[in-house]
């Protein structure tokens, strides 16, 4: 995705070439021949910096399987005057930015509307700086010809809005945005059918999110000295442990497991 691609490319500029510079003066000549490829330092900052795939990528794929849209199972806008704090409202910014990005992929109109005045309020809550004009403008809204060219508008917002938190105010914040919205993804994913493992496709996608949870998982461990994150990450690496106990599928045991430990993780954030 070019948008992904140049958000990396800038966090890349931004966070990694000065510390790359420092500690390659300090090399031996043979050692500074050996010099981190900028492929190496994208997929470094993919993996590290930016655990997950696409923002609207999971919602895509239930769309493609003719997965209904369930909008009873989002985090009510209402919700939103619950949270006071800076780190209830860093998640739940991921948690609504989730809702949206799902709302948008299926085209309802009203919910993407609402859940849209609810991420600029989090946005600015946290004085987040970046220009949402293009998410928020009904002119903007007109000119996009198609559902992809709003998905484009909505990741774009997302990522301005993590790479502000990450690099101008709080990456612990950053990375709660992230938690937040990884939670809610995997928590409609289980939730839009009590008849999820009839259909083969959704648990692929189910147990595709494996991979995308090590990932958060390695982000996390650079906040231990977070409360939150310390007290999320737990919760978080009981769910590994219920993916670690896989074998390319899931069971409907397994299913179930995973279904319910997203809730209750879920529940923490939203409640």
């Amino acid at each position: 995705m070019k948008l992904k691609s140049a958000f990396l490319i800038l966090v890349c500029s931004a966070l990694f070439l000065p510390a790359c510079k420092q500690s390659t003066d300090k090399l031996s000549d043979s050692e500074k021949g050996d010099k981190i490829s900028q492929e190496e330092i994208q997929k470094s900052v993919e993996e590290v910096i930016f655990p997950l795939p696409e923002p609207m990528g999971v919602y895509k794929m239930l769309q493609d399987i003719g997965a209904s849209y369930v909008g009873n199972v989002l985090n009510p806008a209402g919700s939103v005057s619950k949270y006071f704090k800076a780190n209830d409202k860093a998640v739940n910014l991921g948690v609504y930015a989730a809702d949206l990005s799902y709302a948008v992929v299926y085209e309802k109109k009203n919910d993407a509307d609402a859940y849209t005045k609810i991420v600029k309020q989090l946005i600015d809550d946290l004085d987040i700086d970046i220009d949402y004009k293009s998410l928020t403008s009904d002119e903007t809204k007109e000119k996009a010809a198609n559902t992809d060219s709003l998905v484009k508008i909505t990741s774009q917002v997302f990522y301005d809005t993590y790479e502000f938190l990450y690099s101008k105010s709080d990456p612990a914040l950053a990375a709660l945005m992230v938690n937040g919205f990884y939670v809610e993804g995997l928590y409609i994913a289980t939730h839009i059918s009590k008849d999820t493992y009839d259909n083969v496709e959704m648990v692929k996608i189910i147990y595709g999110q494996a991979k995308p949870l090590e990932e958060l998982i390695k982000l996390n461990e650079k906040f231990a000295g977070n409360e939150y994150i310390k007290a999320l990450q737990g919760t978080l690496l009981k769910l590994k442990e219920l993916y670690d106990a896989t074998d390319g599928s899931l069971t409907k045991e397994q299913l179930k497991a995973i279904t319910s430990t997203i809730a209750t993780i879920r529940e923490s954030m939203v409640s």
